[in-house]
């Protein structure tokens, strides 16, 4: 017989199953690059088993040139943002499904078995263990006093950083069917301000943990279930006084502190915006990526070369944005006018096999279920880009 829980887990894990399937088929040949954009390897490290095929958000944290990083299956790392060295490794004993968020000298990582840990930054000692009301898949976020989390059931937790009691709880009504996936969620001075599967973005007084506002970015409206799917899955990001945020079949939007929106375009999206050069950056569920003015909300340009490739979340570095894609490619665009300037193909050379008169993809086969995409958010950092593929590598790249 199912839980409520373990039946909210099968039917979140159905909706990504379904729509995972429908960008898989679309996939598009690769386009040409300009080249203008030189990238290269400067270090790879295997950090273990990586998210593969299964749904996590595993993200690394970077500070002071260290890079702390977990595996699934319960290893959590620091290692020299420079080189790649080990400094730490610790073993938590249970599946890791969201990690790693870093906050001054603590690190947190949620579990599979629905709690939450928290880790000396230095050493990796674990400093406390408490259970959540279900799974979190995406990172944590934290301040000076207390660590938030968002879990699949629709809830925000808070807890003490002190000794991880819980603060406060708030839980949002969920839908019938929902992807399987929430944000980390948005801290600010007085608030807390994260999505819902409800295709609302909230905002909860920090203290108390009651809503003081909140904003509709996504209406449910169709004739299925996966029609009238509304998430707003990735995390929402503020510049100055202002938060942006995109839902799933519904819209992005600029919205003040104080919840007002400034203004809202169309911009179906599973991912988080990215903001640079006074434009915002948003991969669009159909994988085009469409730029957004940061003040008004005028679209400009559109890359829909890279259509059906399965995109993760946009980063800029430098003048450039960088994508990774299921087949572990990372694309690079420029951020004025969004053309195509440079890739790099990342898959262990072991598996290398030529075939004449075959695309570069093909020279690597799945082995035994293996999923050699990249799924994770990619890190902009001081020495270069951060990546870590689903096969459980994490890699600093030299972007020219």
């Amino acid at each position: 017989m199912l839980t409520p829980r373990k039946l909210l887990a099968v039917t979140l894990s159905a909706a990504l199953i379904l729509l995972s399937g429908c960008a898989s088929t679309q996939k598009t040949e690769l386009a040409a690059t300009d080249g203008s954009v030189d990238v290269s390897v400067r270090w790879r490290t295997s950090l273990g088993e990586g998210p593969g095929v299964t749904y996590t958000r595993l993200r690394a944290a970077v500070a002071d040139g260290i890079v702390y990083a977990a595996d699934t299956r319960g290893t959590v790392s620091a290692l020299t943002l420079e080189d790649g060295d080990y400094e730490w490794t610790t073993d938590l004993g249970q599946d890791i499904l969201g990690g790693v968020a870093l906050e001054d000298d603590q690190l947190f990582v949620s579990l599979k078995e629905g709690s939450l840990v928290a880790l000396s930054a230095e050493t990796g000692e674990e400093l406390w263990r408490t259970m959540l009301p279900s799974e979190a898949v995406a990172t944590a976020s934290a301040d000076a006093r207390r660590v938030f989390v968002q879990t699949i059931d629709g809830r925000v937790t808070a807890l003490e950083r002190d000794t991880g009691a819980q603060a406060w709880s708030y839980e949002a009504g969920m839908p019938v069917l929902s992807v399987r996936g929430t944000g980390a969620p948005l801290v600010l001075d007085q608030l807390v301000v994260t999505g819902f599967a409800t295709g609302k973005l909230v905002a909860l007084d920090k203290t108390l943990g009651i809503p003081r506002w909140d904003v509709r970015l996504g209406v449910p409206d169709g004739r299925s279930e996966l029609e009238r799917l509304v998430d707003v899955d990735g995390a929402p990001v503020q510049d100055g006084r202002i938060i942006y945020a995109a839902s799933y079949h519904g819209k992005i939007a600029a919205v003040a502190e104080n919840g007002e929106v400034i203004w809202q375009e169309n911009g179906s999206s599973y991912t988080s915006p990215e903001l640079a050069l006074g434009s915002i950056y948003l991969t669009l569920d159909d994988d085009a990526i469409q730029s957004y003015d940061m003040l008004s909300g005028a679209m400009g340009w559109n890359q829909a070369a890279l259509s059906g490739r399965t995109l993760g979340q946009v980063a800029a570095i430098g003048s450039s944005l960088a994508v990774a894609d299921a087949e572990g490619y990372v694309h690079f665009l420029s951020q004025v006018d969004g053309r195509l300037t440079g890739r790099i193909l990342l898959r262990p050379r072991p598996l290398h096999v030529n075939y004449p008169h075959q695309p570069e993809s093909t020279n690597w086969r799945l082995v035994r279920g293996r999923d050699f995409g990249i799924r994770s958010t990619l890190i902009n950092t001081s020495e270069g880009l951060l990546v870590y593929t689903n096969n459980g590598e994490l890699v600093l790249l030299d972007v020219e």
